[in-house]
């Protein structure tokens, strides 16, 4: 499957940072590929996350979002209080693993490990791992690229605060109200934006192009989009626009059958105690736009 004209495909063997800024500039994204061992790492974990999220909500509501501090854990946002969205997600975020002596003090430091199934807390942990291996190799390139300041760096590389999360998106069986999408029309609060989806008829969109038109977009087989997020624009003096997208209800054919779907996503941002803009005088706080940001979109 070839990609959405406007979005090119980077072959991460041979990408160079100019090769990526270039194309984040133009587009907001790019496809990733030349993977290595993550398309099968990535396998393994979503079959852990299908099977959590195929158990009854009583199994899960252990594991859930308390409402308050960052997101993690259970995140039931089809019974959201407000902004509710057909889906459901997991959520994970953990520390720099070379910080821990040992794998099982460095997943310690996560709370909200579902204990059902067994294998979902080591295979989220070996492609989170790896995840944040290339998401701080990404930002370098870029980084060096832009010649932005070298001791912003480690907040975007070792210090990072990182994400990884599984969205099911429910099978629809009955119309969705008038207005309400999948996901609805956002840019990503951090920096970069790893993301695995399946290719099914309500699926991403993104503004793509001079006009700013809806662009359906489907995934080359083994490959990831890397989308730009809040925080890169600042930090890239706004040379690089956050990528704007949104996921679509599926349309409601004569044939129609309800599908679920799933994506994958890798959310990367720097320390949150780190300040990130084009100048000192138009710093911004991390840890405040994220919360802030979080704030305003779906509550559960």
């Amino acid at each position: 499957m070839s990609a959405p004209a406007g979005i090119p495909v980077i072959d991460l063997a041979t990408a160079t940072g100019n090769e990526l800024v270039a194309g984040l500039q133009r587009n907001s994204c790019v496809f990733l590929t030349g993977l290595g061992s993550i398309p099968a790492e990535l396998e393994a974990m979503l079959t852990a996350a299908r099977t959590f999220f195929d158990q009854p909500e009583e199994q899960k509501s252990p594991f859930q979002w308390s409402g308050t501090g960052k997101w993690e854990g259970w995140q039931p946002l089809y019974s959201g209080k407000t902004g509710r969205a057909p889906m459901e997600r997991f959520e994970v975020a953990l520390p720099d693993p070379a910080d821990y002596p040992t794998e099982a003090d460095w997943l310690a430091t996560f709370a909200l490990w579902p204990s059902e199934p067994a294998e979902l807390h080591t295979t989220w942990a070996t492609y989170y791992r790896g995840m944040r291996e290339l998401a701080s190799d990404l930002v370098t390139l870029i980084a060096e690229s832009l010649a932005l300041p070298p001791r912003d760096l480690p907040a975007w590389t070792n210090g990072q605060m990182s994400n990884l999360c599984v969205n099911h998106y429910l099978a629809q069986t009955e119309p969705p109200p008038p207005g309400q999408e999948r996901l609805r029309p956002h840019t990503d609060i951090g920096g970069l934006t790893l993301l695995w989806g399946e290719n099914t008829s309500g699926g991403l969109h993104a503004q793509l192009g001079p006009d700013g038109a809806w662009v359906p977009v489907e995934f080359p087989a083994n490959s990831f989009l890397l989308q730009a997020g809040d925080l890169l624009h600042l930090w890239s003096g706004g040379t690089i626009p956050a990528n704007f997208h949104r996921v679509v209800n599926p349309p409601r054919t004569a044939d129609y059958v309800p599908r679920e779907r799933y994506s994958v996503v890798f959310f990367h941002h720097p320390d949150l105690d780190s300040w990130v803009a084009p100048t000192q005088a138009e710093a911004v706080n991390a840890r405040e736009h994220v919360l802030a940001r979080q704030s305003k979109a779906y509550q559960v």
